[in-house]
Order: structure tokens, then sequence, then C-alpha cells
């Protein structure tokens, strides 16, 4: 569904909005009017009722007075127009012995408030509820009440509330002055963003250049500059991959030169003798790049996370397993394999994490470690809930601390120059410890001696007895 402009959410804003304002209108305008004693309908029946008032102070014979009555009731009669006759506001004048003196035929001939009282009051009279108020002539002869029905304050309030001209008039003049400011304001504000879509589509698929902000709103900087750092993001992560192919095609030069040169010495060779060591040779180099290929896709899978499914393992039996592949070629070199940890330890769901770091940070040290040395795998748990940590020490040359704060990047090898490796094992450590939430940090080794590579692996269980 695609997804309204915004000029048309404005408009159907506006015109919510305005029928909400008229709503409070109305509903402030009813408080006011209908507020007691102080409201417009109250003030207009104290007004009338001292109207009343002085025409009745007036030293006038019984005629008289009957006669002016009637005028007023002319005037009511005339004042309320379409209004239902019994819904206008009338009136009752008594004598002070209780006798009815005049009065309008809209109101029932009957004493609302009690004889003495004055003011306003809340009267049911024949089964209609009115609103009143009653006061005395200063001379004490008449008391004037004057009667309101509910419907018809409600009849003239919405008389004037309702009209079409107080609803339809709000609306042609008040939603063009609300909303036209509202649109120039919105499109005035949107240009700027419009033009940096339009240099946005107008740049090379190549061109990650930060953008110029240039005069946008404030409102809209924070956009570009969230947009310029994915940019800039963006290009460090394609600086890094054209780096990395370069890499590997330099890589994977040496060992297939090798390869090509070896099977043409099997071809070449006229002897046996000469055909076995071509061959060893082949093997050998065919092997590096089989490794090297290996530890290429590993990495590959490991920075996109799209690595095997996650397991429930024992890391006491992954580092045994680590520790007897490699077993062989620790022979070749003399070294003795050590392992210091618990028999059972549960790794949690990263258990292939877990196996790549052991596997590189085994096979670096057999490779860059002393020749009849030894290398040491120790795994200390912790019972707190929070780590265990994992441990490959060796007692090699080890790395300089200024090659230690680079030793993780591909292709890095240090200053070990004449070991055979790609320089992608730690590499490999540091994506897979990165995924697993797990820290790193280099030491000294064995005896002070060559290079201790500490991982804090984030874990909850304790180690099973």
């Amino acid at each position: 569904m695609k997804a309204p402009s915004l000029s048309k959410v404005l408009v159907v804003t506006v015109l919510l909005g305005s029928v909400l304002v008229w709503v409070a209108i109305y509903g402030v305008g009813l408080a006011l009017m209908y507020w007691p004693a102080s409201g417009g309908f109250d003030k207009q029946m104290r007004i009338f009722a001292d109207g009343l008032a002085q025409v009745s102070e007036q030293d006038l014979d019984q005629d008289a007075l009957q006669q002016s009555m009637l005028g007023i009731n002319l005037v009511i009669s005339r004042f309320a127009g379409d209004t239902p006759h019994n819904d206008a506001v009338g009136f009752n004048l008594w004598r002070a012995d209780g006798q009815w003196a005049a009065g309008s035929p809209n109101v029932p001939r009957q004493r609302a408030s009690s004889p003495g009282t004055e003011g306003f009051f809340d009267a049911t009279l024949e089964g209609e509820d009115y609103r009143g108020f009653v006061r005395w002539t200063a001379n004490r002869v008449y008391q004037i009440e004057v009667l309101h029905t509910a419907r018809g304050r409600r009849t003239d309030f919405n008389a004037v509330m309702l009209s079409p001209v107080s609803i339809v008039a709000p609306l042609l003049v008040g939603l063009p002055m609300l909303l036209l400011p509202v649109l120039f304001v919105v499109r005035c504000g949107l240009k700027p963003l419009k033009k940096f879509s339009e240099a946005l589509s107008a740049r090379k698929p190549d061109d990650l250049t930060p953008i110029q902000t240039g005069d946008l709103v404030s409102e809209l900087r924070p956009v570009v500059e969230e947009v310029n750092g994915t940019l800039g993001r963006l290009d460090a992560l394609l600086k890094r991959e054209r780096d990395f192919l370069a890499d590997a095609a330099h890589e994977l030069r040496t060992p297939l030169a090798v390869v090509s040169a070896q099977a043409d010495e099997v071809l070449r060779a006229v002897s046996p003798e000469a055909r076995t060591e071509a061959a060893a040779v082949l093997k050998a180099g065919l092997g590096r790049a089989n490794r090297l290929v290996n530890q290429l896709l590993t990495l590959a899978r490991l920075e996109a996370q799209a690595d095997m499914e996650a397991t429930d393992d024992d890391a006491a039996d992954i580092v045994r397993e680590c520790l007897a592949a490699y077993a062989q070629e620790a022979r070749t070199r003399s070294i003795e394999l050590i392992y210091q940890g618990p028999d059972h330890l549960a790794v949690g769901r990263a258990g292939h994490l877990f196996e790549g770091i052991v596997g590189n940070l085994v096979a670096n040290a057999i490779r860059y470690g002393h020749a009849g040395g030894q290398v040491l795998v120790r795994m200390e748990p912790s019972c707190d809930g929070e780590t265990w940590t994992l441990s490959v020490s060796d007692d090699g040359p080890g790395i300089p601390l200024e090659d230690r704060e680079r030793i993780f990047e591909r292709f890095r090898r240090g200053s070990q120059l004449g070991a055979a490796g790609s320089g992608l094992g730690l590499a490999i450590v540091a994506s897979a410890a990165r995924q697993a939430g797990a820290e790193i940090e280099l030491g000294a080794g064995l005896e002070a001696r060559g290079l201790s590579v500490r991982v804090s692996w984030p874990a909850k269980p304790c180690p099973r007895p």
C-alpha cells in the first residue's frame, strides 16, 4: 500500500484539527452559558427580572399593570421567533399575600419557589424541568419569578452553535487561513530534501564522498549526517573488501605458482626419485593452497554471519579434538601439546565459533612456536555466571608490542616472516570472537616467552562435576 503524500496528511490533519477545535469551542461555550449564577443564560434571567421589577415598582393600578405585562409578553413572543412558545423565557408576578398578579401564558401559574426566597433555583413544574430566578421588588409588594425550560435553553444554544453559518463559515474562512501557510512552510522545508534526493540519484554508484549539508534546515541536518556516516562506513567496507581481494589474489599466487612449477617437474622427471620428490613438493603446495582457500571461506562466512547452525557443544571436547587433529603436525616439530582444564564445560550455542578459535590458535602456536617446545591450552571456568577463559600459550619468538594492535588484520603476520602461513588465523579468531561477544587479550607466553592469547568467553553454565 502506497503511503499518502505529506500534503494529503496535512489536509486531513488540519480538517480533523478544525473539527476538534470546533468541538472544544462548543464545549466551552456550553459551559459558559450554563455556568450557575454567572453564565450567559442566568445573566439574561437576572436582567429580565430586574426589568420586570422596575416596571412593577411603578405606582400603577391593576389595569395599567396588566397592560404593561401584556406588552412584555408581546416582546417575549417576538423575541422567541420560531422557538416553540413553551420553550421561551416566561415569568409569574406574585403579590405579597400569595395571589397571582400577572405572568406569561407559556409558564404554569403555580409558585416554583418558596415565598420570601431570592436567587436562582431549579424546579420541575407539570413534568417540565425549569431554571428559575426569583426576586422581590424594592417595596416588597411583588415577588417576580422568571422561568426558562431546560429544553428551551438547549434549543437557543444550538440555534446559534449548530446553525449552517456557525459551522460552514469557520471552515470556509479558517481552513484556508490555516492550511495554506502550513502547506507553504512544509513545501519550503521539503525543498532542500528534494534537492538532496536529486543529488543522491545523480551520483555515480562508486561515489561515496560525503554530501555537503549546505543550507539545510536544522531538522534535516541529522538525516544528512546519518547518510554521510553510512556512506563513510560503506566506503570503508568496500575498501576493506578490495584490499581483501587483492591480498587473497596475492596469497593464492604463490601456492598456485608452486603447484604449476612442481606439476611441470613431475612431468619432466626422468627418474622415480625425482618424480617422488617433485610430487611431494606438489602435494605440499596443494595442501597450502587448500588450507588458504578453506581459511578464506571460513573468514567470509564468519564476517557474513552465515556460518553453520549453532549447536550445544562441550568446550572441553572441542579442545581435545583440536589437539588430536594437530598432534601429527606438532610431532613433526617435536612440540608437546598440553591441556589444563575441566573434563566438561558447556560452551553454549556457539560451539562452531569456539572450534574456529581453538583450531586457529593451536595451529598458530604450533607453526610459530619453538621447535621442541610446548603449547599449553588452558580453560579456567568461573562460577560467577559471567565468563570463563581460554588461553593458548607457546614459547616461540612472540609478537612485538608495536605489531600487536594490527596482528588481527587479514594477511598480517607480524615479524614471523620466515614461518609458513597465510596470516588469516588470528583474523578468523577475531571475527569469531566478535560474533560470540568474547574479548581477546594478548600477553607473554610460557616462561615469559612467546605469545599467550586469552579469550574471555561469555557463559553462564558452570563446569559439570
